[in-house]
């Protein structure tokens, strides 16, 4: 039996998500062509690390990302820091011959993600980028809805990402409001998530035009937790917010086709209003992730009495789907999107295939995001093309 041995860095909850996600893998996926094995983690915060460990059965914890980097015994290393850590880690695990898995952004700029790129790319090694909403069975199913023609030429994209996580002020500063470790907010953080369907189903984007803006100035500095954890005390000093709670662009893609994407993570009332609607000359699709197992489809083509949005509910004839479920309805979770991505990594590195998306992907929506940012300073369209 072949392994694929398996080196996480990150020990927060998003580790936990892939440690889950590769636990799982053979028990939904079979154990062929190899069985991930859940080899080291490592993470700043060493008793983390060994938590983590315990818990998921980990051979070995460190606290330093370069005992994964530097173990012979390790095929992909697994990224799961903050956004400002993944270029260093990721070119020091092409160097070493390591397969990547990295979590989304791939970095905080088209520069840091275009070495991260080259990197692997010299290296021959496989990458992956976790844009782990494309993995849902229904994007496959839409992708194939629009490859075949049945809502004719795209001329629309319309996309969204909304969350209200941000929208307390009392809420306390953590990394994701941090420049320098962060990057962009609400633009690199969940508009990436919808750029990678709009990239995915409709293609690449020629220019853009943008803005963003930033509603709540200062949060109180967290006294324990990170990311989506972190907690503070009433008596806490506050921090000014460094970037972005709520992006909007306009797009003209190389197609022709137009579009609009907005994100906001002070989005009251939205938990996951993760959205796309494509409108083509011959129908349209719309689809949101909070209700992520229904794809809604129209065709212009059918009778006039008929015409109108249908609900199509993900199943066993969607890809990846019948792993799951032997019927359709049952419906699939974010853990499972997950599992399908460490899947799709583990068959690639075994059989010396390709994973999907991969870096080259993750850097077209980095493009993309500086693009917009360049808009915003400049204000006025900018094409993706002065993005080298």
């Amino acid at each position: 039996m072949k392994e694929v041995r398996i080196g996480v860095v990150g020990a927060g909850w998003m580790g936990r998500a892939h440690a889950t996600a590769f636990r799982s893998v053979p028990m939904v996926f079979g154990r062929e062509p190899a069985v991930p094995v859940l080899d080291m983690v490592a993470d700043v915060n060493e008793d983390a690390a060994r938590s983590l460990a315990a818990s998921f059965d980990f051979r070995r914890a460190a606290g330093d990302w370069r005992a994964v980097i530097a173990d012979p015994d390790i095929d992909v290393v697994d990224i799961t820091t903050p956004n400002h850590l993944h270029p260093e880690i990721a070119i020091a695990a092409a160097e070493a011959g390591k397969h990547i898995y990295c979590e989304k952004p791939m970095a905080n700029s088209a520069g840091e993600a275009r070495k991260m790129m080259e990197a692997a790319e010299t290296a021959g090694v496989v990458t992956l980028v976790g844009f782990n909403y494309l993995k849902n069975p229904a994007q496959g199913f839409a992708r194939d809805v629009i490859a075949r023609g049945d809502i004719g030429e795209v001329n629309l994209f319309r996309g969204t990402f909304d969350q209200d996580f941000m929208s307390d002020p009392d809420v306390p500063f953590s990394w994701r409001q941090d420049r320098s470790i962060a990057g962009s907010g609400a633009l690199g953080d969940m508009a990436s998530h919808t750029l990678s369907f709009s990239q995915y189903l409709v293609g690449d984007i020629e220019e853009v035009c943008g803005m963003t803006a930033t509603f709540i100035k200062e949060r109180r500095v967290a006294a324990s937790g990170s990311g989506h954890g972190a907690r503070a005390t009433a008596e806490a000093p506050s921090r000014g917010v460094e970037n972005d709670d709520i992006c909007q662009f306009l797009i003209r893609y190389q197609s022709g086709a137009l579009g609009a994407i907005e994100a906001s993570r002070i989005g009251t009332g939205r938990k996951l209003w993760l959205t796309y609607e494509i409108q083509g000359s011959q129908g349209a699709l719309f689809y949101t992730q909070e209700r992520m197992n229904e794809l809604h489809l129209y065709r212009h083509t059918e009778s006039s009495d008929e015409r109108g949005y249908k609900t199509i509910f993900a199943g066993p004839d969607h890809p990846n789907y019948a792993a799951f479920f032997p019927i359709a309805g049952v419906g699939l979770g974010y853990n499972d999107q997950k599992i399908i991505e460490a899947h799709d990594l583990v068959v690639a590195v075994a059989t010396g295939g390709k994973a999907f998306p991969d870096f080259r992907f993750g850097l077209e929506i980095n493009r993309v995001v500086d693009a917009v940012l360049r808009s915003v300073a400049e204000r006025r369209w900018v094409s993706v093309s002065e993005i080298s």
